[in-house]
């Protein structure tokens, strides 16, 4: 688990007061395990969680890790999510909320889920089934509501401090005040808090009740605006304000100054703002283009605008090129779109702009470029979802959704997201019933991924339907790769016969037609099903052939670290321990580089056989360990094969009766608390960290 201070991220941009508010979380932190900051949008409380996460991150040895909500529309992916945030990725498991328990149970770890108030049933859930299971577990949780958890403390978050209308000039700058002179210094270098400006910027920062966000969108209109210009708009608002403090009133503000902030903005600009809420979890200027833009917005105008958006501080530079934009901002503009024009043409854009990255993405699987587009996808995952959402939403849209469901299967594959994907293709699938190519390549592609949850019998069927469809319409690629997934689901079934049959079909079908990036799949396949299968010279030579085919890719990870893990486990089954560690070690760094736990899982797996028949009984007990923190079903770790579980048996007990078993169950136990980083270096020869409870390893 990446549990470190490490997980948190980075505070942007400088943080003013809250002195009196860090104190009480970091208080009630102190004396109950689920502490919920509310509050309206805009008012703060995602940097103070940022803020308490990084001044008490010292207190829980385990780790940090805060998890940002806004993006994660559909509240049945919510614990992947999170489990995802912390390091503790699918792999095989059939429940993300098991796989965190499992992650969670014994360790003292502070969890942060930053803006829930979309997802108000859905974290609740979470929250209450991870504080039953796991003791050390805190909780910090933000959002406009409570969560309604047994034993919850709400802390409201209020405005900044505000001076009061008679405070002399001179007497320190209340933390509103400073604020805005932080902010303005940036919009406009070289300002500064004189007593000449005082007395403005005091009164701006009282008509906007203090809410940080009114006052950074109002210290940004200085680039356009002299601060006594600035001071008289505010003034000349019209306010429908009650004078009484509450929640209401303060929401109000913060619309009504987003709502200047809107009227500040050219008509063009306007429009650009609403057209851009469609992107959830950011944008370039290219998707920015190709979504928002028309007859009315050129490439050149779609430029400017988002330029102009910048300097007013309603979207913001968030790396590189890239581009975001705040909750509130965006549920002011998604408003306004609504009113101003039909918002499913553009949605199907976005959906189009997404499907086209992931088919790009798809054609670089194979390639050099595979490692670049696999993080891009990364990137852009709430937008897929989002794209996805969508399609599966909206009435005649599902067939484009399942083709975009099929571009990303290959990322799903690389990430071992083999839960997310299966969720996306059925949602598919149970909505495009009639027969078609879309269907047909979602049935095999939710097929393989079940066979890598150890769902093969469940998978038949689904490539029994795919390889009638492509049969009938003769699509012989099509129905090549379906034949080298009924080879896989053979395979991790037992069944040689039909295995061996499949995938000579595929083969044979595959090579007629040069489908080079399926060929080098189905080659490490082969090697696999003749590893399993008892001929492991064989499989050596096909994990080979699928190295010549790569000879044009030298950089591509994913299929070279697996056909790495086959070489390795031939070399197991021929005795040759020093050639399995030397592949194991190679494809591990390359596992790491791709981020795939279920190959991380496997080699940390064998790597512990390994140590177990060299007698180094400790090393192998933490080993088995780092595998563990995947599930247990089969699929990850040792690849559902029963004879590769009978290996695993008979070393584990060899391992336990040496050390003893509450020696094992220690040094087990640290292997299932490092970090993926601090397991791979310990695979790669490296001593781990150091464990008072366990003792040094001998």
């Amino acid at each position: 688990m990446g549990g470190t201070q490490s997980d948190v991220p980075p505070e942007t941009t400088g943080f003013v007061g809250r002195e009196r508010e860090l104190r009480e979380v970091r208080e009630a932190l102190a004396r109950t395990r689920l502490v919920t900051l509310t509050g309206p949008g805009g008012v703060g409380k995602s940097r103070i969680a940022l803020r308490t996460a990084r001044e008490i991150a010292g207190r829980f040895p385990d780790g940090v890790c805060m998890v940002e909500l806004s993006g994660v529309r559909d509240g049945n992916l919510l614990a992947d999510t999170v489990a995802e945030a912390m390091g503790v990725r699918d792999g095989s498991a059939p429940s993300a909320v098991g796989l965190l328990t499992r992650a969670l149970r014994g360790k003292r770890f502070l969890l942060i889920l930053d803006t829930c108030e979309h997802l108000v049933p859905e974290c609740a859930a979470l929250v209450r089934s991870l504080l039953v299971d796991c003791p050390g577990l805190r909780v910090l949780a933000t959002g406009r509501q409570q969560l309604g958890v047994a034993r919850e403390a709400v802390l409201e978050v209020p405005p900044l401090a505000v001076p009061e209308a008679a405070d002399p000039p001179g007497g320190g700058p209340s933390d509103a005040v400073e604020l805005f002179a932080r902010r303005a210094a940036e919009a406009v270098p070289g300002f500064t808090l004189t007593d000449a400006v005082l007395p403005d910027v005091a009164m701006l920062c009282r008509r906007l009740d203090g809410i940080p966000l009114a006052i950074e969108l109002a210290a940004a209109q200085l680039r356009s605006l002299p601060l006594d210009r600035l001071v008289r708009r505010i003034d000349g608002l019209v306010w429908t304000l009650e004078s009484a403090v509450s929640e209401d009133v303060r929401h109000q503000t913060l619309r009504t100054t987003v709502g200047w902030s809107h009227e500040l903005c050219a008509p063009l600009e306007r429009l650009l703002w609403a057209r851009l809420t469609v992107f959830v979890g950011g944008f370039d200027l290219a998707m920015a283009v190709e979504v928002c833009g028309d007859e009315r917005l050129d490439p050149d105008g779609v430029a400017a605008c988002l330029s102009g958006l910048a300097e007013k501080s309603i979207v913001q530079r968030v790396a590189g090129n890239r581009y975001d934009m705040l909750d509130t901002l965006r549920e002011y503009g998604a408003v306004w779109l609504n009113q101003v024009e039909d918002v499913r043409p553009l949605l199907a854009r976005h959906r189009d702009c997404m499907t086209r990255l992931a088919r790009r993405a798809a054609s670089a699987w194979m390639s050099d470029g595979q490692s670049a587009w696999v993080r891009r996808m990364d990137t852009e995952r709430d937008n897929l979802r989002a794209a996805l959402e969508f399609c599966f939403t909206v009435p005649g849209e599902a067939r484009a959704g399942l083709a975009l469901a099929g571009a990303l299967w290959r990322t799903w594959l690389c990430r071992s997201r083999f839960t997310e994907g299966r969720y996306w293709l059925d949602r598919g699938l149970e909505l495009v019933t009639e027969p078609g190519p879309e269907r047909a390549e979602a049935l095999w592609q939710t097929a393989y991924l079940r066979t890598n949850q150890g769902d093969s019998p469940e998978a038949l069927p689904l490539i029994g339907e795919a390889l009638k469809y492509f049969e009938r319409t003769g699509d012989t690629a099509g129905y090549a790769r379906a034949q080298r997934t009924l080879g896989s689901a053979a395979t991790f079934m037992g069944d040689t016969e039909r295995a061996d049959d499949a995938l000579d079909e595929a083969l044979r079908i595959m090579t007629g037609r040069d489908l080079r990036p399926d060929l080098v799949m189905l080659r490490v396949l082969r090697g696999f099903h003749r590893s399993r299968s008892g001929d492991p010279a064989r499989a050596l030579a096909e994990c080979d052939e699928a190295l010549l085919l790569l000879k044009d890719a030298p950089t591509e990870s994913w299929i070279r670290s697996w056909a790495g893990y086959v070489k390795a486990l031939a070399y197991w089954f021929m005795d040759d321990g020093g050639r399995c560690a030397g592949e194991l070690r190679a494809c591990l760094e390359m596992f790491r580089r791709m981020e795939d736990p279920a190959g991380l899982a496997n080699c940390f797996e064998m790597l512990g056989w390994l140590s177990a028949r060299a007698h180094r009984y400790e090393e192998a007990a933490v080993l088995f360990g780092a595998a563990s923190r995947y599930p247990e079903k089969v699929g990850v770790p040792r690849l559902g094969a029963p004879e590769l579980e009978e290996v695993h048996r008979g070393l584990e007990d060899r391992v336990r009766a040496q050390l003893g078993s509450r020696r094992f169950a220690e040094l087990n136990g640290l292997g299932t608390s490092l970090g993926v980083d601090e397991a791979v270096r310990l695979a790669l020869g490296e001593a781990p960290p150091a464990d008072p409870r366990a003792g040094p390893l001998g």
